[in-house]
């Protein structure tokens, strides 16, 4: 299913013009939401980063509440898959807003990770409170996925980025967590990381006292020391890591609670 500004348009004239600066400059921002039997999980949360995203990149008058309403329409067509909606600045300062529908991606049986150093990403350089456009979800995603390429290039499922500290940032389109001594632990934002939606709901379960969730700091040289890591995402709810670098691990009973309370949620947003 794909729409163009609200009206759904054949895949053949589902087509974008050289023209807008979202192709040649990556102007626009996006967000992508997981479908669960005809239900867009999360989409409260995804409409209010998508409104501070732009907020952060300067777009102005976009009906929120008519992309919520499109959003739910292409979700209620699919039994799962996910909801992908652009909004792309054209050549004259305006923008088309994008929303289409993406079937089910395959993940690996193992997840296995490279750290690579990303020297674009602020990584702790600057607040967050600081800086206006941290936290953006844009389209600009070229370095990330070059990261992933490099990866995938060195027999790895993707790469795992660290600041010249070499403290863990996240994955290229993912957030990245860790369980140590029991306890399981996310990267702070003022790393410059996304507010990765899935990173909220780890929270809340951790504030709801279902999980205990804390958030820090962990170096490269400590990744030996942990018990496992895992993968969030819309796509990928606590995805349990096999291998980072050299280091091999096995799945931790945690990744087995993270993964119901997800499961749990889903089918509490749609009852």
């Amino acid at each position: 299913m794909y729409l163009i500004d609200g009206i759904e348009v054949e895949k053949k004239d589902f087509i974008l013009p050289v023209e807008n600066i979202g192709v040649w400059r990556g102007d626009g921002i996006f967000e992508a939401i997981r479908i669960h039997e005809g239900y867009p999980f999360g989409i409260d949360l995804h409409i209010e980063r998508f409104k501070k995203s732009a907020s952060k990149v300067f777009f102005d008058n976009i009906d929120f509440e008519k992309i919520k309403s499109d959003i739910f329409l292409v979700a209620e067509n699919f039994q799962n898959g996910y909801v992908r909606t652009l909004i792309l600045r054209n050549e004259k300062d305006t923008f088309n807003v994008y929303c289409f529908y993406q079937p089910p991606i395959k993940l690996p049986r193992n997840f296995t990770l490279q750290t690579q150093k990303a020297y674009w990403q602020g990584g702790g350089d600057f607040l967050e409170q600081d800086v206006f456009n941290i936290g953006t979800k844009s389209t600009s995603y070229a370095m990330n996925i070059s990261h992933t390429r490099l990866a995938e290039s060195n027999g790895y499922t993707d790469a795992l980025l660290v600041n010249r500290e070499n403290i863990i940032l996240e994955g290229p389109t993912w957030t990245f967590g860790w369980i140590l001594n029991d306890k399981i632990h996310i990267p702070d934002l003022d790393l410059g990381i996304l507010d990765s939606i899935t990173r909220k709901y780890l929270l809340r379960f951790g504030e709801e006292k279902k999980l205990d969730v804390s958030i820090g700091r962990l170096a490269k040289d400590e990744l030996e020391n942990i018990q496992c890591g895992f993968v969030l995402s819309t796509a990928k709810h606590a995805i349990p890591v096999t291998k980072i670098n050299e280091t091999d691990y096995s799945q931790h009973p945690l990744i087995n609670e993270i993964q119901k309370m997800f499961k749990d949620e889903v089918n509490k947003e749609r009852s």
